[in-house]
C-alpha cells in the first residue's frame, strides 16, 4: 500500500511539473508547454519507472530512474533510485543515494526530504561492519567483485563495499581498516603477485561487528636448470640436487648455484629469487684446458733433469782427495817431492 501511495505521489509530481498553466486550460486558447527534448526524455523514463514501482518491479524501475537522472539530473530521481535500492536490499547504495538527494534539498519536496533523512538513519542501523587486516600491506582486496572506496575523503580507516563499479581489487590506503557493507553473503578476494590468493565466503549479519584477518602466504620460486652437457650435476648451496635438466622449488631468497661435470670448468652463478618467480637457466660449460704440469711426460722429463742436475752439482762441488800422511821413519825425517 505504501509503495502504491508513493508511486501515485511521484506520478502526481510529474504531472504537475508538465501540466500547462491556467491560461492553457481555456478551451478557446489551447497552449502546449515548452519542453526541451532532454526534459521530455527524462520525464518519459521517470514515468516508466513509476509504473514499474506500482508492480514492484524494482530492478526495472531502478533502470528507468537511473536513465532519467542521467538525461537530466534531479534530486527526486536520485531519491527514487535510493528507494529502489532499499527495496532490493542494497542498503549501502540506497543510503548513498538518499545522502546525495539531501544535498540538493532546495529542489526536493519537503515530504521527500524528511523521508530521505529518515531512511538514512534507518539504513545506517542495518548495515554490517567488518574490521579487516591485510598482510602483506600491499594486498589487493575486492568484495563481491568491486574495489572499496573511502566513506569520507581523507579518512582511509573507514571503507565502503558495493559502491564502486565492478573491477579488480585495489590496495587499501592502510593495512587495518573498517568496511561498511550490506548484510548477507559476501565474497572477499585478496591477491598479490607471488602469493597464494585468498577467497573467503562470509555472511555478514545486520548490525554485526566482525573481524577478518587476510594473510597471504608466499609462493615458492621455481627454477628450471639446463646444461649444454649431458649428465651435468646441479648443486645449490653445496647440495647436489640432481642432473640437468632439473626443476627445483625453493622459498624466495638468495642461492649459489653450480653446474659441474668432469673435464669442464664449473658453471657458477648467484640467484636472487622472489616469491612465485619462475626462472629458467641454461649453463654453457667450457672444457678445461690441461696445464703442462698435468702431462705425464712433463714430470718424467723433469725427474731426469733434476737427477742429472744433482749429479753434476756433486761432481763440481765435491772436495779433491788428499794422499795419506808420509811415514817419517825412526829419525823423524820427512822427504817431500819437489
Amino acid at each position: 500500500m505504501k509503495t502504491r501511495t508513493l508511486a501515485v505521489h511521484l506520478l502526481g509530481l510529474i504531472l504537475l511539473s508538465i501540466a500547462p498553466g491556467a491560461d492553457a486550460a481555456k478551451p478557446s486558447k489551447p497552449k502546449e508547454p515548452v519542453v526541451d527534448e532532454a526534459t521530455a526524455q527524462a520525464r518519459d523514463e521517470f514515468m516508466k519507472g513509476t509504473a514499474a514501482v506500482k508492480t514492484t518491479q524494482w530492478s526495472e524501475a531502478l533502470l528507468h530512474f537511473e536513465k532519467a537522472n542521467t538525461i537530466k539530473p534531479s534530486p527526486v530521481a536520485v531519491f527514487n533510485i535510493g528507494y529502489c535500492q532499499r527495496a532490493m536490499g542494497r542498503y549501502v547504495l540506497a543510503k548513498a543515494a538518499f545522502e546525495r538527494a539531501v544535498q540538493d534539498a532546495e529542489n526536493m519536496p519537503e515530504a521527500q526530504l524528511e523521508e530521505a533523512k529518515t531512511f538514512i538513519k534507518e539504513l545506517d542501523e542495518q548495515l554490517g561492519r567488518v574490521k579487516i587486516t591485510i598482510d602483506p600491506p600491499t594486498t589487493r582486496l575486492a568484495i563481491d567483485g568491486r574495489p572499496l572506496v573511502p566513506l569520507k575523503a581523507g579518512d582511509p580507516k573507514v571503507m565502503v563495499a558495493g559502491v564502486a563499479p565492478a573491477g579488480e581489487g585495489e590496495t587499501p590506503p592502510v593495512p587495518t581498516f573498517e568496511v561498511i557493507l550490506d548484510p548477507g553473503p559476501h565474497l572477499f578476494a585478496a591477491s598479490f603477485p607471488g602469493h597464494a590468493n585468498v577467497l573467503l565466503n562470509k555472511t555478514i549479519e545486520a548490525k554485526s561487528r566482525a573481524e577478518i584477518p587476510l594473510k597471504l602466504s608466499e609462493l615458492p620460486a621455481n627454477i628450471h636448470v639446463e646444461s649444454d652437457q649431458q649428465r651435468a650435476v646441479v648443486v645449490i648451496d653445496g647440495r647436489d640436487v640432481g642432473l640437468a635438466p632439473v626443476d627445483i622449488t625453493r622459498p624466495a631468497g638468495r642461492y649459489r648455484l653450480q653446474v659441474q661435470k668432469k673435464g669442464f670448468v664449473a658453471y657458477e652463478t648467484t640467484l636472487t629469487l622472489t616469491p612465485g618467480q619462475k626462472a629458467n637457466l641454461r649453463a654453457q660449460m667450457t672444457p678445461e684446458t690441461e696445464s703442462i704440469t698435468q702431462k705425464w711426460w712433463f714430470w718424467g722429463g723433469t725427474a731426469a733433469i733434476i737427477a742429472g742436475g744433482i749429479t753434476a752439482t756433486y761432481l763440481l762441488t765435491r772436495p779433491e782427495a788428499q794422499p795419506p800422511d808420509y811415514q817419517r821413519g825412526s829419525l823423524g825425517w820427512l822427504a817431500t817431492p819437489r
